[in-house]
């Protein structure tokens, strides 16, 4: 039974295949994840907020905290869905050897993608965990970012492998970063409000993607629920179909070629 066009079931056996390959490393996958958010919370939220006026009603760790969580969202299958991807692809020649079985290209990248959020919300738990120690989830409606993290996770997953695909050369992976996950991780809300910036800016920002999961993740922890959530989570859907799309179609084309 087809999920999508040309995507089925199988596209989880892919994910399960990773999976299987992430708990064979867990004890190098799954510590870091604790202490590099420990590290912004400590040096920026109490270092840093110690000279920062409260922002939106909250001090500056209580600014930050969703938004550290909303970015490892965000750097998870950034990472996985580009270097892993294009290892797997051009390297070890995982793909062909998952596409010569009765999977298609289109199964064999959607579980991609899945392995992806899944990364997403491995590292988003984690980053969850240490700001709830830290007293900083004002809200029950905290415990939604975590099926939440999927979602984002998804997104970016197929904003990496839509990249993947074109990348001629594991070298190509530093524009990626430098050029998209920079300036979002610095500019989409997470350190300062984006209405400090110049009005040409915030419309930028307004496209990040970043920006929108930001604002979904500070409103669940704090609890500060609105209408503009729903916007938000709109235009993510919208974003993550299209890159989903044309993550299936510029796969596809690179893998038979």
């Amino acid at each position: 039974m087809r999920i999508l066009p040309d995507v089925s079931a199988l596209s989880f056996k892919v994910l399960l295949r990773h999976k299987d390959v992430f708990l064979s490393q867990a004890k190098t996958s799954i510590i870091p994840p604790f202490l590099d958010p420990l590290f912004y919370l400590v040096g920026m939220g109490y270092g840093l907020g110690a000279l920062v006026v409260n922002l939106e009603g909250m001090s500056y760790v209580q600014f930050i905290a969703p938004a550290i969580i909303a970015s490892v969202m965000m750097t998870a299958p950034f990472f996985e869905n580009t270097i892993g991807s294009f290892i797997r692809l051009k390297h070890q020649k995982t793909y062909d050897a998952m596409v010569s079985t009765p999977a298609s290209i289109e199964d064999v990248v959607t579980g991609d993608i899945l392995y992806g959020a899944f990364k997403s919300l491995i590292q988003g738990i984690s980053v969850f965990i240490v700001v709830a120690l830290f007293g900083l989830v004002a809200s029950w409606w905290g415990l939604l970012i975590l099926p939440f993290c999927l979602l984002a996770g998804f997104m970016f997953a197929s904003i990496a492998i839509s990249y993947t695909a074109w990348m001629p050369d594991i070298n190509y992976v530093d524009y990626f970063f430098v050029i998209l996950m920079t300036p979002m991780f610095i500019f989409a809300g997470t350190f300062f409000p984006v209405s400090q910036l110049p009005g040409w800016a915030q419309d930028v920002a307004f496209f990040m993607p970043l920006y929108h999961v930001v604002n979904i993740t500070r409103g669940l922890i704090v609890g500060n629920l609105s209408v503009s959530m729903l916007w938000d989570l709109l235009w993510m859907v919208i974003v993550t179909l299209i890159f989903y799309r044309v993550s299936l179609w510029a796969m596809k084309k690179r893998v038979l070629k």
